[in-house]
């Protein structure tokens, strides 16, 4: 779902956890926390997470906590990006907090970010999932513009399989995807937004804002940056080709893990479509099959070409 709909008025009596996770974030850190400070939205609440930082960010999350303003988890083992988030969404939903907004260290939000995010989530209807993502504004180490992230085209659970366009730090999650999420957390995933795109889309509701929400920082310390232009797509699609180990797979390991996590309760169709991707990788038919298939898809014309001779070369 695209919501083009102007921001409506929202009930400022629920409450949005913001969940931080930093690793050697010192750079840009201050400059982020003071964007969420600045949310036009009245009931937020930041929870943050060190994921074993060895620069002085812990210092800056634990000055920021003496004011009162954030609330820091205790312990800081590095688990990586994708365990550490999901450290903090089981934090944040052990509270009363009605949405959960996760949030990286380098970015800055533009102050009715939260705003839109809950105004949109408002429309679903009680008790269903929902996932709000939004598209982003890419800017350098100095915040100068360098352009816009492409709008996709259809937004499904046969997308999510392959390709991930809820970018983390756009997402916000009202409470029953929260409620799902933390029942169901993944003993291993490629990344915490890819998850959530995933299990939202076969389970309930996304909403993907055409207007950008944040300025994403592209920097040269990046965990996961964001291509630029033909040319940083071609670059990564060529990576896929001549990658070797485990990464050749982690389409289908998630796809596996995500049948192990949810098994029967998957709808008809979707698992339909699930077993399928699954099994093909011990069938050269199925392969055939798969790759023939309309139900599953990337967003821009190439990556889908690309990626469907990576399915018949059973590197997915």
């Amino acid at each position: 779902m695209i919501n083009h709909a102007a921001t409506p008025a929202v009930p400022t009596a629920q409450v949005a956890t913001v969940i931080l996770s930093t690793f050697n974030g010192e750079n840009y850190l201050v400059q982020q926390m003071d964007s969420l400070f600045a949310q036009s939205y009245p009931g937020i609440k930041i929870l943050a997470r060190d994921d074993g930082s060895t620069d002085s960010t812990p210092r800056i999350l634990a000055e920021t906590q003496l004011s009162a303003r954030i609330e820091c988890m205790t312990g800081g083992d590095h688990l990586g990006a994708a365990r550490s988030f999901f450290a903090l969404l089981k934090a944040a939903a052990a509270t009363s907090t009605d949405y959960i907004a996760f949030c990286d260290q380098d970015d800055q939000w533009h102050p009715d970010k939260i705003s839109r995010a809950i105004a949109a989530l408002s429309t679903v209807r009680a008790g269903r999932p929902a996932l709000y993502c939004s598209r982003l504004e890419i800017v350098d180490e100095n915040l100068t513009p360098l352009g816009f992230t492409v709008l996709p085209n259809h937004i499904g659970f046969g997308n999510a399989l392959v390709e991930n366009v809820c970018v983390g730090c756009t997402i916000v999650l009202n409470r029953a995807a929260v409620d799902l999420l933390c029942r169901n957390l993944p003993a291993k995933a490629i990344v915490h937004d890819w998850w959530c795109y995933l299990v939202i889309s076969c389970f309930g509701e996304i909403i993907f804002d055409p207007d950008a929400s944040i300025r994403y920082r592209q920097h040269g310390k990046n965990v996961f940056g964001v291509a630029l232009g033909r040319f940083d797509r071609f670059k990564r699609n060529l990576r896929r080709f001549s990658e070797t180990g485990e990464g050749r797979h982690w389409q289908s390991d998630q796809a596996a893990e995500f049948m192990a996590v949810f098994g029967n309760r998957i709808p008809d169709r979707e698992r339909h479509m699930l077993n399928d991707f699954v099994k093909a990788k011990s069938s050269m038919s199925g392969r055939l099959t798969l790759a023939r298939s309309n139900e599953i898809w990337r967003q821009k014309r190439m990556d889908d070409f690309l990626w469907r001779i990576l399915i018949l070369m059973n590197r997915y």
